[in-house]
């Protein structure tokens, strides 16, 4: 399955751009997953995509940054659909916490490239200064975002007392790790895997 780019409904592009555009997008990420982010060039990605000239991606995009800034917010986007979508939200917060564990490594389960794309591009890029460009929004993606709903699941009273910071940070290395040990291993036992860990995290986050 590949990623869509669906950030170009106010850019006034024609169906044929949008569509060039999206397969430049998809192209990236498959090298950037392949060969790391330090060997990605314009010329590799036209390669990749079957395309004539590294000038169909100078037409949409100004400089690798502007490429890779599109391709980690369309990455984003995929995967907060995905868990959006495979997220129980009806049962509280400890079921809640347990669906998403899940629907995460259902994600690595399915994607496992595109979470590793994703990871290269927050790790490497940088700006003109040597600055990480991504890394505000990879926080919150990583840690931000789950910390909220930890901490919102103690003042409920769902869950113990612990740093939200800390655990979402935990929780999130698990994940992390789960990503690249499939990198290695895509026979891992996912299920076992997950079960593991939903209930490892659900046993140090439960109020007593």
């Amino acid at each position: 399955m590949q990623v869509t780019d669906d950030f170009t409904a106010g850019m006034g592009l024609s169906p044929a751009e949008a569509t060039r555009r999206s397969q430049i997008i998809a192209a990236t990420v498959e090298v950037v997953a392949e060969l790391g982010y330090g060997r990605t060039s314009f010329a590799r990605i036209i390669d990749r995509a079957g395309l004539s000239s590294t000038r169909m991606i100078s037409y949409h995009f100004a400089d690798k940054n502007e490429l890779m800034t599109a391709t980690l917010m369309t990455l984003i986007d995929h995967h907060d659909r995905f868990v959006e979508e495979h997220t129980s939200t009806s049962e509280g917060r400890t079921a809640l916490l347990r669906s998403f564990l899940e629907a995460e490594i259902a994600y690595l389960a399915a994607h496992p490239r595109h979470v590793h794309a994703v990871t290269e591009i927050a790790t490497n890029a940088r700006d003109s200064e040597g600055s990480p460009l991504f890394e505000i929004v990879v926080r919150d993606l990583r840690v931000g975002r789950l910390a909220r709903q930890l901490t919102q699941g103690q003042r409920e009273g769902h869950f113990t007392e612990f740093d939200p910071e800390i655990m979402a940070r935990t929780i999130r290395s698990a994940l992390e790790g789960l990503a690249q040990q499939l990198l290695t291993d895509p026979g891992l036992d996912l299920r076992h895997y997950a079960d593991e860990l939903t209930a490892l995290f659900a046993r140090a986050t439960e109020a007593g």
